[in-house]
């Protein structure tokens, strides 16, 4: 049986390679003038002849081995443009006993002394890489100038007057900027996702097809109906959404080969090229915390109250003192009340033979103690802004040093590269003998681009060395964080988006203290201790107690007026907590149980007595002072001997 073979592809010049039907018309007037009749047609319209992975021509290989003894093509290009594959399928042709007739070229594979096949099939591929080397100089060129080649993304469309400008699309800009508060907010990729899906969010590729259908075309492109995690990670990725506009992310070393992502120091940067969507310090901070996100493998606990889908506020900056683990959020439904506490997930999930302690603390009691902190570091944020100097903060020098380190370790990898290069290439020399103009040729190309790489990336350090970190950029992280902090002072409590602003790390002990590191080297201006300032808060309630107590003129108290006083004043404290209180009272002999269940306890002890008991948990307490006082003392101002600069807790 007689087969013809015909391809055509956009690498082809259609004014030198004729279309599909003409090559179809040569061959058949080829087979008549010789007496044959074509059998059957294989054919690929549209695609590469520098690649064999062709349905058409695979399925023509295949049929060889059935019912095909011929095959007829025009020239040696409609075969394919990969010289070395050519030639060993024309090999495959002789090996299988198979008649191949290529008309244009003269060959013929029962008649093989042709000895210019190679000098055709070379020049046939050095044609399609010479095309692509154009290709890739031309898009070079405009991608170097910022233009934007492809379609604009998700969140913006092209100016109908002048398609070189950018416009934002208000509604698909309110989807981008729910996502990135949802993030913050502690949602991840999946609850976002399903989140935007049950809200009817349309998804870029269905933006997309509706203005393919406003401007009359379609494409066979698929359509998403449903938002998945690519999606959202995509979006929280791309700093074009910043108005940064980044060319030359990827590029391919080889025809049709695999595209491999370009260095950053290699890519096309231009600031503030289009109106951004999100501003920098929110991209920025979303990028920190994918950047330290819980990732343990204990089921429930990513980012989440293990047993519910309510974000956790302390996800990703809580640790375990002594195994350095993360710990894991826990919510457990007790018969009087809703509990909600970090556990260490190493000991949570292996035991104690891994991590001796729980290193348990509770949701709040932990908000309790960061409040509290933050609202001593408020001043000292001020001060920092004012006269904020890089040097002062190890924190920043040691993003510097790291940078650093990480510049001297690729030029070592390099370096090691460079050796091992040297070496192969001895031993190639020592083998191949004859070939020792093109063996040189190859190993100096890959060293002279291994050098350059060298030279680039000591340029870097070079101009680390001598370029101070960008202060503006970290004076606009600072003033977001007062806004924070006067909004946490004010309103009482933190969300996500504050924790992951203002907190470094929180270490956890075994004890279940806290060790709080504020970023911004706010912590080397503070020093605080959760312990000291429990003691501190245990204090201050005996004291209002025994005030209470001591302001109490009926001569008898109980657990109800206790409570609700204490809790008026702030502290909030039931009838059951309020129990202990009172037992110690009891033990120091200031009130004295009674069968009345109207008058539970009498006041035994003078108001001097008990207002000189109450200096030994306040020292400088005066009888002037109320118990409302002591309360607001406490909850609304920071006496002055905390106030002292320290190395940090």
């Amino acid at each position: 049986m007689n087969a013809g073979y015909v391809r055509l592809s956009r690498d082809d010049d259609k004014r030198n390679y004729v279309s599909i039907e003409n090559q179809k018309l040569i061959i058949n007037q080829y087979a008549t003038d010789h007496g044959v009749v074509i059998d059957r047609w294989y054919e690929d319209d549209g695609i590469s002849g520098y690649i064999f992975d062709r349905p058409g021509f695979q399925q023509m290989m295949a049929d060889l081995d059935k019912d095909i003894d011929t095959v007829y093509v025009k020239d040696f290009s409609r075969l394919g443009r990969h010289n070395a594959k050519v030639l060993l399928l024309l090999d495959e042709f002789q090996e299988r006993g198979k008649h191949l007739v290529v008309i244009d070229d003269n060959y013929d594979s029962m008649d093989s002394s042709d000895d210019t096949i190679g000098i055709k099939t070379w020049f046939n591929e050095r044609y399609v890489k010479d095309t692509s080397k154009k290709i890739k100089r031309a898009i070079g060129a405009r991608q170097k100038e910022g233009t934007l080649i492809t379609r604009p993304p998700f969140g913006y469309c092209r100016n109908e007057k002048d398609k070189t400008v950018l416009e934002i699309v208000p509604k698909e800009a309110e989807y981008i900027k729910k996502i990135y508060d949802l993030y913050l907010s502690g949602s991840g990729y999946r609850k976002i996702a399903t989140y935007l899906t049950e809200q009817g969010a349309p998804t870029p590729s269905m933006i997309q097809r509706e203005r393919e259908i406003e401007e009359g075309r379609l494409s066979k492109r698929q359509v998403a109906s449903k938002w998945s995690d690519a999606m959202i990670k995509e979006i929280l990725d791309n700093d074009f959404y910043i108005g940064t506009f980044r060319l030359k992310k990827r590029a391919r070393n080889t025809v049709h080969g695999k595209d491999k992502r370009v260095p950053k120091e290699e890519q096309c940067i231009f600031e503030n090229h289009h109106p951004a969507i999100i501003d920098k310090a929110t991209f920025a901070l979303v990028q920190e915390l994918k950047g330290k996100r819980n990732r343990t493998n204990y089921r429930g606990s990513r980012g989440q109250w293990l047993g519910s889908e309510i974000p956790n506020p302390f996800g990703s900056c809580l640790f375990c003192k002594d195994c350095g683990s993360r710990l894991t959020p826990i919510k457990r439904q007790t018969s009087s009340r809703e509990r909600k506490y970090y556990i260490c997930t190493t000991y949570n999930t292996k035991g104690r033979r891994y991590c001796s302690k729980a290193h348990l603390i509770e949701e709040e009691n932990l908000m309790e103690d960061v409040l509290t902190y933050i609202k001593m570091c408020r001043n000292a944020l001020c001060e920092v802004i004012s006269t904020y100097d890089l040097k002062d903060f190890e924190a920043e020098k040691k993003t510097v040093e790291e940078k650093r380190l990480e510049l001297h370790t690729a030029i070592n990898e390099r370096k090691n590269q460079l050796k091992v290069l040297l070496t192969q290439k001895v031993k190639d020399l020592a083998i191949a003998a004859g070939n020792e103009d093109l063996i040189n040729e190859t190993y100096d190309s890959m060293q002279k681009d291994l050098f350059a790489q060298i030279h680039g990336l000591e340029m870097q350090i070079k101009e680390l060395n001598e370029t101070a970190i960008e202060t503006p950029d970290v004076k606009d992280k600072l003033k977001n964080a007062l806004e924070v902090v006067d909004k946490i002072i004010a309103g009482g409590s933190l969300d996500r988006r504050d924790i992951e602003l203002l907190i470094e790390k929180i270490v956890v002990n075994e004890d279940g203290m806290p060790e709080i590191t504020l970023k911004y080297g706010l912590s080397n201006l503070i020093s605080y201790s959760p312990a000291d300032e429990m003691n501190r808060r245990e204090n201050t309630i005996i004291a209002v107690v025994m005030k209470l107590i001591a302001e109490d003129e009926r001569g008898y108290t109980s657990a109800k007026y206790l409570s609700e006083h204490i809790t008026d004043l702030g502290f909030k404290k039931t009838k059951q907590s309020i129990l202990p209180y009172i037992e110690l009272m009891k033990g120091l002999g200031i009130l004295e149980p009674t069968d009345n269940p109207l008058k539970p306890y009498n006041i035994v002890k003078s108001k001097e007595t008990i207002e000189q008991l109450a200096k030994d948990y306040l020292p400088n307490l005066t009888a002037e002072i109320t118990a409302k006082q002591i309360s607001d003392d406490y909850l609304h101002g920071i006496s002055d001997d905390r106030w002292h600069a320290g190395n940090g807790i």
